[in-house]
């Protein structure tokens, strides 16, 4: 991991990825978020074209679910279920949508929280 010395540094990306019929589609997800009520990077989302359903998994590096999410307009904050502030650190993203025709996507992530 490449660390720099600057501590406001806002990084996102996209995701793309080719299943079946579906190349000109993509995920868009922030790779970084600074959930520091500032209003800048705060919050995760994903966005993925042509999909109906969404479910968004998030968890720590001991494989614990910390946070999920339903619905193509999620977003998750920074905070467990439980209302826990997460601590800075890496997190793996797992991504599941479903299609208009029923089809299933997947794809994975890490992310970042840094405050």
């Amino acid at each position: 991991m490449l660390q720099m010395p600057f501590s406001k540094i806002i990084l996102t990306f996209c995701l793309f990825f080719s299943i079946g019929s579906f190349a000109q589609d993509y995920v868009q997800a922030p790779n970084i978020i600074t959930p520091n009520g500032d209003g800048i990077n705060d919050v995760f989302f994903v966005r993925l074209d042509g999909v109906e359903e969404l479910s968004c998994t998030i968890i720590n590096r001991y494989g614990e679910i910390i946070y999920r999410y339903f619905g193509v307009n999620g977003t998750w904050d920074g905070f467990t279920h439980a209302g826990v502030k997460v601590t800075a650190g890496t997190y793996f993203v797992m991504i599941k949508g479903v299609t208009e025709d029923g089809s299933i996507v997947k794809s994975q992530t890490s992310l970042q929280v840094q405050y």
